[in-house]
């Protein structure tokens, strides 16, 4: 989950993502929203927010959805939320070197049904599609999807918002839509592995860092 760090001798922001992301390259996810301007400058004894991005894993030979679910929750059984995170349609089939997302449980957020809403809503609101609603049910033991009773409370699971590119997108204006600051488009751009902040291909999906708990 978004983390408070304080920075001790010896830290640069490329071993700070190295630690928290597996990649160093991705330390303008961590300039950018504590404004730093010079990311070879931090001192030590600062205070970063170091927001979440959700884990990546790439698929080995031999690996299945049930083996990984077990792997990192602890529950085979769980491999249903791996398939939805990750649009796989039979979750039997799984491709050697596919980078997949792997959704947060453990240290997930949490929140409580009020009247009227649904499932797919949740999963819209949440992770901007509502089709990743399964990322929800499962982990919350929901037999029947459809059927959510009020005053319940869910694990939300950590997932990051994804969106796809429509025409006349741009990483400025998606940056002030979701965060509510245009300066943040150097962060997506960042944790989406953009080159050309300027150049972004209409049915390309982003995703976005959370800069706040679940």
């Amino acid at each position: 989950m978004v983390t408070k760090y304080e920075v001790v001798a010896g830290d640069t922001l490329s071993k700070l993502a190295q630690r928290f992301y597996g990649d160093a390259t991705l330390f303008p996810v961590i300039a950018v929203p504590n404004g730093i301007t010079d990311p070879n400058e931090i001192t030590v004894g600062q205070e970063l927010l170091i927001p979440y991005i959700t884990r990546r894993h790439t698929v080995a030979s031999g690996e299945t959805l049930s083996g990984l679910a077990q792997h990192f929750y602890g529950d085979g059984t769980l491999f249903p939320v791996l398939a939805a995170a990750n649009h796989i349609a039979d979750p039997n089939v799984v491709q050697v070197g596919r980078s997949l997302l792997i959704p947060e449980l453990g240290d997930a957020g949490h929140h409580t049904v009020v009247a009227g809403e649904t499932l797919s809503e949740l999963a819209r609101r949440w992770y901007g599609e509502a089709q990743l609603y399964p990322v929800i049910t499962f982990p919350n033991h929901i037999t029947d999807p459809d059927h959510v009773e009020v005053g319940r409370v869910l694990i939300r699971p950590g997932l990051n918002y994804r969106h796809t590119v429509v025409p006349g997108d741009t990483l400025r204006a998606l940056a002030e839509d979701h965060y509510g600051n245009a300066e943040m488009f150097a962060m997506i751009a960042a944790a989406n592995h953009i080159d050309d902040p300027n150049r972004i291909t209409v049915g390309q999906v982003l995703f976005f860092p959370n800069l706040t708990n679940f």
